[in-house]
């Protein structure tokens, strides 16, 4: 099949309202970008194009959006190797750039989405992450980029492991593909059908228009062409409706190589980029040869056509031939007793036989394809280790090769095959020397317990004490569970575990409305059993005492003044309650087995604002009231309660050993007593639980795990738990609970 051209479209509409295209500007998040003089020789025969969304005012992010083009267009043509390999590099170097800006900068923070697709030849390549939606239109139907919505989904710019998706498609000539945003992800794909199935670029974009209606979107629209549609026309931007608003679009710095061009009449038009065209003129118009669509022999949908009646043929000579080998009879030589003969058996295996063989032959196809693709995956994973080994002192470098590897190895689980032994080799490789780079302790680990379906764990406890017995949240349900174990909580005594609590249930005057958080409460002078003390959103302290086999509750003072409490933790008896959104700490203190509130001293005082709106989850050392709050962009402070001072923060952390910040820390807990107490943050972003000395910030240990399937655990994590000598790490993900040791 000849090398296929693109001819692109772009559409930009808020609320119903048609964005004008003016002079040298283009649609704020699109880039289409033939290969530049100077790109690597690999690239030289890819076009890119990329449909970015960033969150926030499109005028605010336009600048930012525009040099995270440039980067990935810089980076994508100057990179050698196989094109996905480019690709992903280029969208980890975007991803990590907004990270890094996310984390150091004072600016609102930016997330996104976005598509890349890559035209070589007469295949599609496309990458993408975060909230999406591409469209490949055929003529016989569409189908969509992600296929389905995704249950959990990463944007640009948080984490510095990126979830990328992959696509590969082999086009026929009157293809296309459209780059959409994702606000229109709601709409069914059959809404599209007019403006992607059977119709040509111009349609299809005036089809848009209706289509969006009184939405929002950015759309770059893409046709494929062979060489024999050279008559088509240049794609001109669809004309406003008689009475449609035209607004001016916001205009960031533009690469002069994916500039709209205008055309001799004034009409704004995206250029069309095709392989091999000849240069403009001096007004910028393209003359085409003019050549009778007649003459054109072969387009996408006389293609099917031909097919259909090639199978349609082979069919009838199946049916012939079977006529021969069993030839028809005349009514006088068919015997009296004889039953008339039934051809629907011979119809159906005439008609089954010729579909038989397209599934096989296309199954072998599809097979060589993610042969091949497997092949190539091991050679790049190698390659890469091998480039990481050779780097020397440079750590940045060697750590960017080494996550590149194992993100092909995720692509070869999800993608390609499942459990292929050689991909499983080299990620073990790139793990095991990255771990030694980072100076990481994996875990091994084992599922514990697996809950049902529909599910969602989100904190588990352990017993103090010489009993053992682990306790476990599922808000997704309502219930709280009892494992019971033994003293080391590495083997359980029952075989599942124990609802003790649920949502609704009476528990003395009172009625559970839900739990927020919970711990394990010691008894102390005022209290005297220990117990699982859990903090309802009614307002009150329930409290499990395991010994009498009885919950009792005891309403808070004051309750009605919180906004949105997320986590309570105690210190000399008493409790303190986290509620970012009136921004306080509460704190009550113990009366017998009730708690008060007093006016004069009823929230946790700090010098300078902490910034508790911010807050994801905090602690408090049990031996002098040491506090410490992790926020949910990474920041960690340690603070001394008596004095109300700030021991340390992250800056002394990064100073102190942690060569990644955190990127998305879900929980902190103060493990330990005296000089052995450390803090242990959990970190799905970076897939680590850290160790980190409680009195000066000194990072002690990293931890990583792999799950079942090769999986790295923690990026999974809800919350967890510590045992220490020997080291035990209780770690809950959506329905399931793990145990993580050292080995």
């Amino acid at each position: 099949m000849p090398d296929l051209q693109a001819v692109t479209g772009q559409l930009y509409i808020v609320d119903g309202v048609m964005q004008a295209v003016e002079g040298n500007s283009a649609v704020p998040g699109i880039l289409v970008q033939p290969p530049p003089s100077k790109a690597h020789r690999s690239r030289s025969h890819d076009f890119l194009f990329v449909n970015l969304t960033l969150s926030g005012d499109v005028a605010e992010t336009a600048v930012l959006t525009q040099d995270l083009l440039d980067l990935i267009s810089r980076k994508f043509y100057a990179t050698s190797g196989s094109l996905t390999a480019a690709l992903r590099s280029a969208l980890m170097a975007a991803n990590q750039t907004l990270l890094q800006r996310n984390l150091t900068s004072r600016e609102a923070t930016r997330e996104g989405g976005i598509t890349c697709a890559v035209l070589r030849q007469d295949e599609l390549f496309t990458l993408q992450a975060g909230e999406t939606l591409a469209l490949l239109g055929h003529n016989f139907g569409i189908e969509r980029l992600p296929p389905r919505k995704l249950d959990h989904i990463t944007p640009l710019g948080r984490t510095s492991g990126l979830d990328i998706r992959y696509a590969h498609h082999r086009l026929q000539s009157g293809d296309l593909l459209l780059l959409a945003d994702p606000r229109l992800s709601h709409l069914p794909t059959d809404d599209f059908n007019e403006a992607l199935v059977d119709t040509d670029i111009e349609s299809g974009l005036d089809a848009l228009i209706d289509t969006v209606a009184d939405e929002s979107a950015r759309l770059l629209m893409i046709e494929f062409n062979d060489d024999s549609l050279l008559d088509l026309p240049d794609v001109v931007m669809p004309r406003p409706r008689e009475g449609q608003q035209v607004a001016p679009t916001p205009q960031p710095r533009r690469n002069p190589e994916t500039t709209p061009l205008p055309t001799a009449s004034g009409e704004r038009r995206p250029q069309p980029i095709r392989q091999g065209q000849p240069a403009p003129t001096k007004d910028n118009i393209r003359t085409l040869p003019t050549i009778d669509r007649q003459q054109v022999e072969t387009t996408a949908r006389r293609a099917g056509s031909q097919a259909a009646l090639g199978l349609s043929t082979f069919t009838a000579w199946l049916v012939d031939l079977l006529s021969r080998l069993r030839p028809p009879r005349t009514p006088q030589t068919i015997p009296d007793d004889e039953e008339p003969t039934n051809m629907t058996w011979p119809i159906l295996i005439a008609i089954l036989i010729p579909i038989i063989i397209a599934v096989i032959v296309s199954g072998v196809f599809l097979e060589r394809g993610r042969t091949q693709r497997l092949s190539d995956i091991r050679t790049e994973m190698s390659q890469l280790i091998s480039l990481a080994d050779q780097v020397g002192a440079d750590s940045t470098q060697a750590r960017q090769y080494y996550n590149d590897a194992l993100a092909l190895a995720v692509e070869a689980e999800t993608d390609v095959r499942p459990g292929d032994e050689t991909v499983a080799q080299l990620r073990s490789i790139a793990r095991e020397r990255l771990d030694v780079l980072d100076d990481v302790t994996r875990l091994s680990t084992r599922p514990y317990y697996t809950f049902s379906e529909g599910t969602a764990l989100t904190h588990v406890e352990l017993r103090e004490g010489f009993n053992g017995g682990i306790f476990i949240l599922d808000k997704g349900n309502g219930l709280v569970y009892e494992q019971e174990t033994d003293e080391s909580y590495l083997n359980p005594l029952t075989l599942e575990p124990q609802a003790l609590l649920f949502n609704g249930q009476s528990v003395g005057t009172g009625v559970v409305g839900g739990i927020i958080d919970m711990f394990w409460r010691p008894a102390g002078s005022s209290v005297t059993r220990d117990g699982l003390a859990m903090l309802d959103s009614n307002g009150a302290l329930l409290t499990y005492q395991p010994s009498l086999g009885s919950t009792f509750a005891v309403p808070l003072d004051l309750a009605s003044q919180w906004q949105a409490p997320i986590a309570i933790s105690t210190f000399d008896e008493r409790l303190y309650i986290l509620d970012i959104g009136a921004r306080v700490i509460w704190k009550y203190f113990p009366n017998g087995d009730d708690f008060l509130a007093n006016a004069e001293d009823r929230t946790l005082f700090f010098e300078a604002d902490p910034d508790l709106a911010q807050v994801i989850d905090f602690d408090i050392y049990s031996q002098d009231g040491g506090l410490v709050l992790l926020y949910r962009d990474g920041r960690i402070r340690y603070y001394d309660t008596r004095s109300s001072r700030l021991e340390w923060d992250e800056s002394d952390v990064l100073a102190n050993g942690l060569q990644t910040p955190f990127v998305a820390p879900t929980s902190v807990e103060i493990v330990g007593r005296g000089l052995n107490a450390s803090i242990f943050v959990a970190d799905p972003g970076s897939g680590r639980i850290v160790q980190i000395s409680r009195p000066t910030g000194q990072v002690l240990a990293q931890y990583r795990a792999t799950g079942p399937n090769g999986e790295e655990l923690f990026s999974q994590i809800s919350d967890f738990a510590i045992a220490e000598t020997p080291l035990r790490v209780f770690v809950t993900t959506e329905q399931t609970l793990y145990l993580a040791v050292q080995e």
